[in-house]
């Protein structure tokens, strides 16, 4: 097991995971997450007794390798298909309740159960991961990478695998990093995530809703979702060209807004309003991709994957990080130099 190539994986998401399952037995592989769980945007927040997913709200399976990993964690009873209607809303006023749009999405969609952290956390069972640890830098140093961190350096490691959103893999990855172009040309939206917690016994005549409103596209009771809690919650997004047009504004101001905009589409009492807590994502959707399933340098042992290469979706990501295995695989058993 000595000769084992070591290999570094910044990240611990949908990409980060699956590169680590599809490299574990061909390599020695750690994962380093710059917060406490693993997930990514597959990410779920509690707040006292009620959950919302904030992150991805669903994920949708098309690639038979990605759907062969989801029936072994439905097996395992952390995926659940999600069966709700999402349908859509036109602009209201706020005194216009007319009904909803009758037009429904039909692509079979799916859940983490009981959170959207479930799946993540059921991959990286296997996974080997440090939590808490940031990575600044990475430097080559006597033929190999070293990663600087809040808390020394780490390392040597024979690869690095970057699997953070676009920006931030532009901003590790050295100025001779091959691809290097082509990480800096990617675009990625932000977007605002209100959590909303409602009285008991509320009711919307929806699910989940598409939205044309120049502040709000998504509302969803996340109560709704299999395995979820009792108590009635809605996680509502802005629109990623509104959250990039006001990312550097006060949260306190941002969230008047969403509340503003969402009671056009759903009435609020003021303690329902009280309750709303607002997550700022900077790097949330894929405006413009990589246009490459993934970015690789073997010359110099350096790699991208993530949604951001192919489209923002979960399972982009899981195709993302499955082709980088596919052609890093035959260059972790080649001989060291």
């Amino acid at each position: 097991m000595s000769d084992l190539k070591r290999v570094a994986i910044i990240g611990a998401g949908m990409a980060g995971l699956t590169l680590a399952r599809a490299l574990g037995g061909h390599a020695a592989v750690r994962i380093f997450e710059k917060s406490k769980a693993v997930g990514g945007r597959m990410a779920t927040r509690r707040i006292d007794d009620v959950s919302f997913d904030h992150g991805a709200q669903y994920f949708t399976i098309r690639d038979p390798r990605f759907r062969d990993m989801l029936d072994a964690a439905a097996d395992d009873g952390v995926m659940a298909r999600w069966g709700a209607d999402i349908v859509s809303l036109p602009i209201l006023s706020s005194d216009d309740r007319s009904p909803v749009d009758t037009a429904r999405e039909r692509d079979p969609r799916y859940v983490g159960t009981p959170h959207m952290t479930s799946v993540p956390s059921w991959m990286a069972r296997t996974c080997d991961v440090a939590f808490d640890t940031e990575v600044a830098s990475i430097r080559h140093l006597a033929g190999a990478w070293v990663l600087q961190t809040h808390a020394g350096d780490v390392g040597p490691f024979d690869w690095v695998i970057a699997t953070a959103p676009a920006p931030q893999a532009a901003a590790l990855l050295p100025e001779t990093f091959t691809h290097r172009k082509a990480v800096l040309d990617t675009a990625m939206n932000a977007c605002f995530t209100l959590m909303v917690t409602l009285r008991s016994g509320a009711d919307t005549p929806f699910a989940a809703a598409r939205l044309e409103d120049p502040v709000i596209n998504w509302i969803s009771r996340n109560d709704r979702k299999p395995g979820r809690g009792a108590r009635p919650c809605l996680v509502v997004n802005a629109r990623p060209d509104w959250s990039d047009a006001h990312l550097s504004d006060p949260l306190n101001i941002l969230r008047q807004n969403m509340l503003a905009a969402l009671r056009r589409h759903v009435p609020l009492d003021d303690d329902e309003a009280d309750s709303a807590i607002l997550k700022r994502w900077r790097y949330a959707n894929v405006a413009r991709p990589a246009g490459q399933p993934f970015l690789l340098d073997s010359s110099q042992r350096l790699a991208c994957c993530g949604d951001w290469c192919i489209a923002g979706r979960v399972e982009a990501a899981f195709q993302s990080a499955t082709r980088l295995a596919d052609a890093l695989v035959p260059l972790l058993k080649e001989p060291a130099e």
